[in-house]
C-alpha cells in the first residue's frame, strides 16, 4: 500500500518522484526482486527497510545490509557503481535515521 510519494532532486539537479510503501514483511524478498526486474539499466535503485535490514534493489541485482555492517555497506556502494550510481546517492549507512540524506530539506506531503 502506498505511504506517500513526494517530488525530490537527485544532485539537486536531476527530478525523480519518491514513492514509500508499506509491504508486509514475507513479502519484502519478492518484492525486491520484482523491483529489480523493473529499474532503468543505469542510475536507479530502490531500497525496502526495517529496523534491521535493507534490501537494495539494483536492475536485477539485490543486495542484503544487515543494519551497522559496513562489509555489507561497502558491497552494495560497489554493486551501486556499476550502474553508475554516484556514491553520495548511496549512504546507505544513514538511511535508517534519514531517508534521503543526500537532500535538502523538504517539507512533508501526505497523500
Amino acid at each position: 500500500m502506498e505511504d506517500r510519494r513526494y517530488p525530490h532532486l537527485l544532485d539537486e539537479r536531476t527530478p525523480i518522484e519518491i514513492i514509500e510503501l508499506t509491504i508486509p514483511v514475507d513479502h519484502v524478498p519478492a518484492a525486491a526482486l520484482a523491483l529489480s526486474a523493473v529499474l532503468k539499466p543505469r542510475l536507479y535503485y530502490a531500497h525496502l527497510i526495517d529496523e534491521t535490514r535493507m534490501l537494495v534493489a539494483f536492475p536485477y541485482t539485490v543486495v542484503d545490509i544487515p543494519r551497522g555492517n559496513e562489509d555489507a555497506i561497502a558491497r552494495a556502494r560497489a554493486v551501486g557503481a556499476l550502474f553508475g550510481i554516484p556514491g553520495g546517492q548511496m549512504r546507505f549507512a544513514e538511511m535508517w535515521d534519514t531517508d534521503h540524506p543526500d537532500a535538502p530539506a523538504q517539507p512533508e506531503v501526505r497523500t
